[in-house]
């Protein structure tokens, strides 16, 4: 089953009277529990390319169909509706709440869903990525590695179909970055999840099923490990 369709996808910036093509006629699919990276240079369309497809923001031509659901025909709310039910995040900068302790930053997702069990939930989540007893700390007090197992802790906490990861190793040292790898790698396994990982590290792309290669905006290469 297809989970992700891009379809002639453009991103196109008006700046004065210039126009910045970030993205150029995308086009590919992504099946149901695949797992791809999306590589290229800093600047080539990347990140854009992963919040288009996420629903974070809109092309401006082309279709993004997730999950069944064409995005382009739906307004914010309804986007927003996506995210929380279908997609998980991680980011490289972690992005987690820095007035929640790391058991709230996990129990968002689940509460938004209004699930009675959020709490459980989220203990448990926190545990598997080796957490439990770092429950009550605030992300302040965490050190990177820990405050970016929360954010995968979160990232798996609503069940979403399909995972993207930024650069979720980028701001990490070579030895965190392998553990938190191994993380994303094993709770995908474990739940069949989908996973689109953004980066500039092709060790870590090669750990994938299959590469994208963008450049320009432009897809150059699109290959099966």
């Amino acid at each position: 089953m297809t989970i992700l369709s891009v379809a002639n996808l453009s991103k196109v910036y008006q700046s004065g009277s210039r126009k910045l093509t970030v993205l150029d006629e995308v086009t590919f699919s992504i099946q149901s529990g695949e797992i791809i990276s999306i590589v290229g240079p800093s600047g080539s369309g990347k990140t854009t390319l992963l919040g288009l497809c996420a629903g974070l923001d809109s092309g401006s031509t082309g279709s993004v169909v997730l999950n069944g659901k064409a995005l382009e025909k739906l307004n914010e709310d309804q986007r927003a509706a996506v995210r929380n039910h279908d997609v998980g995040f991680i980011f490289q900068n972690f992005q987690l709440l820095p007035t929640l302790t790391a058991l709230e930053n996990v129990m968002v997702p689940l509460e938004l869903k209004k699930r009675k069990d959020a709490r459980a939930k989220a203990m448990d989540l926190l545990e598997k990525v080796g957490l439990k007893d770092r429950a009550t700390h605030y992300p302040t007090q965490l050190s990177g590695g820990e405050q970016q197992r929360v954010s995968i802790a979160r990232a798996f906490a609503n069940e979403p179909k399909i995972l993207f990861a930024d650069e979720p190793t980028g701001n990490l040292d070579t030895e965190t970055g392998e553990m938190i790898e191994k993380l994303i790698f094993d709770l995908n396994r474990e739940r069949g999840t989908t996973l689109v990982l953004v980066t500039h590290d092709l060790d870590l792309a090669a750990k994938t099923q299959r590469i994208i290669h963008i450049k320009g905006g432009k897809i150059q290469e699109d290959a099966h490990a």
